[in-house]
C-alpha cells in the first residue's frame, strides 16, 4: 500500500502547495509544520518504493527480452554431438523442438532436452519397436521411416479398465510415411518433490518408448518440426 499512499500524498501535497500559493481567504487552514514534515517523508518513501518497483521491473522486462534469443536458440535446434535422452540415443544433426519454462534466457545454459515436443531425426532411429523419421510426443506419434510390419497392437479394455494386447490382430503392415499411434502410459514419479523444479534430464529422463503401446497406424501429413532458430533471419523478419 506504500506506493499507492505516496502518490495520493503527493498529489495532495501538490494540491496543498497550490492552496497555499494562490489562495486567500480569511482563517486559512495550514498544516502544522510537525505535521507537513510527516507527509512529506510518507509521500517520499512511498515514491520511493514505487520508482524502485518499476525499475525492478523494467530490469526484468529487460532481461527477459534481451535473452529471447537464447531461448529460441534453445528451443529449436540441431544436436551438435549425439544426445542420450532417457532410453533413446538422438544422432548428431537431429532437429529438435521443445519447450523450457525454466529457461530464462540466461547464458551458457547446459544442454537439456526436458520440455521436449517433437524431434526430425538426422537418420533413422529405433523408437518403440518401431524405425522412425520424426516423433512427436504430443499427441505420441512416430512418423515411419519404412514399410514395417508392428505388433503387438493394444486395445483399451472396457472389462478390465486397461490396456490389452488385441489377440484377433496381433500385428499391422504400415508405410513409410505413415503415423504410428501410441498409448504412452505413466510413468510414475515424486509429483511434490519435483515442485518448482525441472524434470531430470539426459540419460535420467523419464522417457522410455519400451513401455509404449502402439495402437495403430493413420495416414496423414508430416509431422510438424520447425527449423533451427537463426538471429539473422528473425531479426530480419
Amino acid at each position: 500500500m506504500l506506493p499507492t499512499i505516496g502518490v495520493v500524498l503527493t498529489g495532495a501535497l501538490l494540491v496543498y502547495a497550490v492552496y497555499l500559493r494562490f489562495v486567500d481567504v480569511p482563517g486559512k487552514w495550514v498544516l502544522a509544520p510537525r505535521a507537513l514534515g510527516v507527509l512529506l517523508v510518507l509521500a517520499m518513501l512511498g515514491d520511493g518504493l514505487l520508482a524502485w518497483r518499476l525499475h525492478t521491473a523494467h530490469s526484468a522486462r529487460q532481461a527477459w527480452e534481451d535473452g529471447a534469443a537464447l531461448r529460441a536458440s534453445r528451443e529449436r535446434f540441431a544436436l551438435v554431438q549425439d544426445f542420450q535422452y532417457g532410453e533413446l540415443t538422438i544422432p548428431a544433426g537431429s532437429l529438435i523442438n521443445r519447450k523450457d519454462p525454466f529457461d530464462k534466457g540466461e547464458p551458457g545454459r547446459a544442454l537439456a532436452l526436458h520440455g521436449l515436443e517433437a524431434i526430425r531425426f538426422a537418420q533413422p532411429v529405433q523408437v518403440a519397436g518401431v524405425w522412425a523419421s520424426a516423433l512427436q510426443l504430443h499427441p505420441p506419434r512416430l512418423e515411419l521411416a519404412q514399410d514395417q510390419r508392428i505388433g503387438p497392437i493394444y486395445r483399451f479394455d472396457n472389462a478390465t479398465q486397461g490396456w490389452a494386447p488385441n489377440k484377433v490382430m496381433p500385428a499391422l503392415l504400415c508405410r513409410k510415411g505413415q503415423m504410428a499411434v501410441f498409448h504412452v502410459p505413466h510413468i510414475d514419479h515424486d509429483v511434490q518433490a519435483q515442485i518448482g523444479k525441472p524434470p531430470p534430464d539426459g540419460p535420467q529422463a523419464r522417457f522410455m518408448p519400451s513401455q509404449w503401446l502402439f495402437r495403430h497406424c493413420e495416414n496423414g501429413p508430416a509431422l510438424v518440426v520447425e527449423p533451427a532458430y537463426a538471429a539473422g533471419a528473425s531479426a530480419a523478419q
